[in-house]
């Protein structure tokens, strides 16, 4: 009896063991995405629901919501779109996490605008690749 008890404790062990370390192999391979060779996985946590439609391989537009001080005023708000056609790595709209496939140099202009202010997020179109020069929006010029 007494090694029978053993054995059963001894198995269900095993079969826990196995069990969670086919759940970290599935989490590995989620923190783990394909990184072209010069580029750089930038994670960003954002709301869950912002991320609800996102996922890998789609393409984004980066949208920085900062106020600025401006030539004839007081400080405004602006919005500037920062960079165009950024890949997705991956996504994990549960925890509010994206994976962005930056170069090193967006990844720093990336940063610096989460410091100073909000990040959007903008899905582009599957298979729109177009990178055109955008004005900075506020409300200022949109009232005019």
């Amino acid at each position: 009896m007494k090694n029978t008890t053993i054995a059963l404790i001894a198995a269900a062990l095993l079969v826990a063991a196995g069990i969670m370390g086919h759940i970290r192999r599935q989490e590995w391979a989620y923190r783990a995405p394909e990184l072209a060779e010069g580029y750089r996985g930038l994670v960003m946590h954002f709301p869950p629901e912002e991320l609800a439609w996102v996922k890998a391989g789609d393409s984004l537009d980066v949208i920085s919501v900062f106020d600025a001080i401006m030539k004839s005023g007081p400080r405004e708000k602006v919005a500037a779109t920062l960079l165009q056609n950024v890949k997705v790595a991956g996504v994990n709209p549960r925890k509010g996490t994206i994976v962005m496939l930056v170069n090193p140099n967006e990844a720093q202009y990336l940063a610096l605008a989460l410091a100073q202010g909000e990040v959007r997020l903008s899905l582009r179109a599957a298979g729109d690749k177009v990178l055109a020069p955008m004005e900075i929006a506020s409300y200022r010029r949109l009232i005019k």
